[in-house]
């Protein structure tokens, strides 16, 4: 009876260790860094840059500040501007002209984890900033 019960207590034990390592090693995924995404396609592949931003809590712009502050600057040949959001956001661009700074059109709904068109017919050297609808902490990426 003492062997049954030995063998049982290996048997679980062995099981307990396999889930945990198993549950261990899943939450080292989960928190691994995020890829760069591909470009939204292939025009921006071959013309646009990728970059990364991070929005902090308690401002709508980035870069932070509006009107003032520093400005993104549209890529020569590119013509676009896309967002990858980490998280469900609604966003729209604003743009630095020398008569001063406009956020034309509508905010778009841009889903978590998949590039959105923000604007188009954008000229290279453009200063411009995301324009987020709420204020809350937000990371991801731009392309343009």
């Amino acid at each position: 009876m003492m062997q049954k019960t030995t063998r049982k207590l290996a048997a679980l034990a062995s099981g307990i260790a396999l889930a945990v390592g198993g549950l261990t090693t899943g939450a080292v995924t989960a928190h691994a860094a995020p890829q760069q995404p591909a470009a939204p396609n292939a025009a921006a592949a071959a013309t646009c840059n990728t970059n990364s931003y991070s929005k902090p809590a308690g401002y709508n712009y980035y870069p932070t500040g509006f009107p003032g502050g520093t400005w993104l600057t549209a890529t020569y040949g590119c013509g676009t501007v896309w967002v990858w959001p980490s998280t469900n956001r609604y966003v729209k661009v604003c743009f630095n002209y020398n008569s001063g700074a406009v956020c034309p059109g509508a905010y778009k709904y841009a889903l978590a984890n998949t590039w959105t068109l923000l604007a188009t017919g954008v000229y290279g050297g453009a200063q411009y900033k995301l324009a987020f609808q709420t204020s809350g902490l937000t990371n991801g990426y731009y392309n343009g």
